[in-house]
């Protein structure tokens, strides 16, 4: 059913890798998706993704000029030791589990974010990638126009990089994270799922008493997905996934092996689209180009 929007799609979604080192050393990855807008560079993609990126690189900066302070401050022969003890001590030195190095990796090399501009109450943001070649894009996303047409039933599909993992490693010498082995090209996942209902919520992370407009599906996003399209069977895109909301089954059965009185907790997983209506608001706000349906 969706092999040809498939085709569509995998065209303009691509994955971005957000690697991190700790103060203590340790290195993880976070893997989300983006939509490649127009030729210009223009991406849409998750609020909660670049708010992670912007985050991890305060973090890192902070951790720069703590190192910056006190490097001067051992350096600094005017004033005797006990005075620089105590300067030191007044320091806030990062923990262990502080972000120092960061660094986001577009799906290319190279490319590096230029413009943010992000819109928290709907999770949605949209920026701009510099340098960006136009002709690695075959085909850039059509966005269906909001209507009265948005009935339940409706099959649409969730594209982005799921159950796929990278722990990176951190290259002292080049000061650059380096990716294992086969763990590039991130591999895309399709899933299929019905549109359940158009719900006004709040998104998670975004500021109190807001709300934002949502396509439900009845198949969760997965990890890896956020911040990629939700597209119906002619390619065309319904909205970018966000997040995947819990809803408790009202079953409680005993939990197998589990001690005596211990139950399971189960719950449906509904996945969670920002609606078109949100994200066209938002490309034209900021006169980001962009192509919807007639």
């Amino acid at each position: 059913m969706f092999t040809t929007a498939y085709a569509i799609a995998s065209a303009f979604t691509r994955p971005v890798v957000i690697s991190s080192r700790t103060v203590k050393g340790d290195c993880s990855a976070a893997i989300g998706a983006y939509v490649a807008l127009n030729a210009d560079g223009w991406i849409v993609t998750a609020a909660h993704l670049i708010a992670m990126i912007q985050q991890q690189e305060r973090a890192a900066r902070t951790y720069r000029k703590y190192q910056q302070d006190v490097r001067q401050m051992n350096e600094d022969v005017t004033s005797g030791r006990p005075h620089r003890v105590n300067k030191l001590r007044r320091f806030k030195r990062p923990t262990d589990a502080s972000v120092r190095d960061h660094s986001t990796w577009w799906g290319v090399d190279g490319a590096r974010m230029t413009v943010a501009h992000i819109a928290p109450a709907a999770d949605i943001a949209v920026a701009r990638l510099q340098p960006f070649d136009p002709d690695s894009i075959a085909n850039y996303p059509v966005f269906k126009t909001p209507g009265p047409d948005v009935a339940p039933g409706r099959s649409l599909c969730r594209l982005g990089f799921a159950f796929h993992n990278i722990t990176p490693s951190y290259d002292e010498e080049r000061k650059a994270f380096v990716l294992p082995p086969g763990s590039v090209p991130l591999p895309l996942f399709p899933l299929e799922g019905m549109l359940t209902r158009v719900v006004r919520t709040q998104a998670p992370n975004a500021p109190k008493g807001t709300t934002c407009k949502f396509i439900e599906t009845s198949t969760p996003g997965l990890v890896g997905q956020s911040g990629g399209p939700l597209f119906d069977t002619g390619g065309n895109v319904w909205g970018i996934q966000s997040h995947t909301r819990h809803y408790p089954l009202g079953f409680s059965p005993p939990a197998p092996g589990g001690r005596a009185g211990q139950v399971e907790h189960q719950f449906h997983n509904a996945g969670m689209a920002v609606h078109n209506e949100m994200i066209l608001a938002v490309l034209q706000q900021h006169d980001v180009a962009h192509q919807r349906t007639s």
